[in-house]
């Protein structure tokens, strides 16, 4: 069987992906709560036993799950399907996220229907990242029809709770054991393999007063005003940090073409009417850490700053929460995997794929930590909008991905 012959086959068989992904993004995985895990693990599990896959529901422990601290409902159920096509043949893991980001602004199109529109299809997750399970679907329908015979053993994960990190589905299956070989992530965009990832903590962070009537100021202790020292120690740490910079390249910016640290005070809530001296302030801190960080070392700078400021403030108290969300990541191009994937890339487009980091984080530096060597690249373009309104792919680019999937599989020397 030739590879043309495959490949014309993908092209065949792709509006059967596009409605494929048109049901995924009607099954809304929105978390939190993420409370439909369970349903799109039904409609895949089928869609993988008729390719030949033995399935396997893998539910995450209650006890790992409180760990998670948003509110969700429903047991956190991944899909494991696993296909072995020859027991000295290594194994490779195609991984998905089956959770999806929450709508907040206004879309032109309805985001849970999966509309198409000049080659295009909209929807809250097309890009990040059902349209990846469909393009893998595809690319394996392929397979299966023309009864080739892949290089490798053939491992799926259709995981939870990616968007809310800490201990995301992923975890779990990595931990058991359910992760095999080398790992392609189709997060992001294609024709950019993700280099580099960054780590995430948020900082929670109270500083208390005491409350009274605004004409009785002496009395209390304005927790409002006594966060004011806090943030301004807070950025001058971000001073410091910003000032960082990664070995991996990123996007260029006004602030340089490499991959950098994120340091944001985003949520700050204090007081409850203006005649009352607030008794109570909180902040939240996203920071974002660099490969080259150490997690220890970046909680460790943080928490000095805050004694630091402690002394400058007269509040009664200030208490901080770490909240440890991801782990970063920092993948070399020359990775065998890596390799892999940019020449099938190559061989099926053309073009040479680019490197890049970026601060956005993902819990795949967990799995790269454990052991596994990691390929990030998704099925979106710039287009895309991933989180935002109007979220969506090209579907050429669905079709291209497959057939760089069949090649890789298939046809690719080792």
């Amino acid at each position: 069987m030739s590879e043309n012959e495959a490949f014309s086959l993908v092209e065949n068989f792709a509006d059967e992906a596009v409605d494929i992904l048109k049901d995924l993004i009607k099954i809304k995985t929105v978390v939190p709560p993420g409370n439909n895990y369970e349903e799109i693990v039904k409609y895949l599990e089928p869609q993988f036993a008729k390719l030949g896959f033995e399935t396997e529901r893998v539910t995450v422990p209650e006890e790992k799950v409180k760990r998670i601290p948003v509110p969700l409902e429903g047991p956190r159920v991944n899909l494991v399907a696993n296909k072995v096509f020859g027991n000295d043949k290594p194994y490779i893991t195609f991984y998905a996220h089956t959770d999806v980001v929450p709508v907040e602004e206004k879309w032109s199109v309805p985001p849970f229907q999966g509309i198409v529109r000049e080659g295009r299809i909209y929807g809250r997750g097309a890009g990040d990242m059902k349209g990846f399970i469909a393009t893998v679907l595809l690319a394996l329908k392929v397979i299966n029809e023309l009864d080739l015979k892949p290089n490798y053993n053939l491992n799926c994960v259709m995981c939870t709770d990616e968007e809310i990190g800490v201990y995301p589905g992923v975890y779990y299956l990595v931990d058991q054991g359910y992760v095999k070989g080398d790992v392609i992530c189709g997060e992001a965009v294609h024709q950019i393999i993700g280099i580099g990832t960054a780590g995430s903590i948020v900082f929670n962070v109270t500083v208390k007063g005491r409350s009274a009537h605004t004409m009785a100021f002496w009395t209390a202790i304005n927790a409002v005003e006594n966060t004011v020292p806090v943030l301004e120690e807070l950025l001058k740490l971000k001073e410091k940090v910003m000032e960082r910079r990664s070995e991996v390249p990123g996007l260029p910016t006004p602030y340089g073409d490499k991959m950098m640290p994120l340091f944001s005070i985003n949520m700050i809530k204090g007081g409850v009417k203006e005649n009352i001296i607030p008794s109570e302030c909180r902040f939240s801190i996203d920071r974002r850490y660099i490969p080259e960080e150490e997690e220890e070392e970046v909680v460790a700078e943080f928490m000095e700053t805050v004694e630091a400021a402690r002394k400058k403030s007269q509040a009664l108290a200030i208490e901080t929460n770490v909240l440890r969300a991801y782990k970063p990541l920092k993948v070399s191009p020359q990775k065998p995997i890596v390799k892999k994937l940019a020449a099938a890339v190559k061989h099926v487009t053309g073009l040479d794929v680019g490197y890049l980091g970026a601060a956005g984080a993902t819990d795949m530096g967990y799995v790269a930590e454990k052991g596994h060597d990691v390929a990030i690249m998704g099925v979106g373009d710039l287009l895309s909008n991933f989180h935002g309104a109007d979220e969506s792919i090209n579907i050429e680019d669905m079709v291209k991905y497959a057939k760089e999937i069949v090649h890789l599989l298939c046809f690719q020397k080792m």
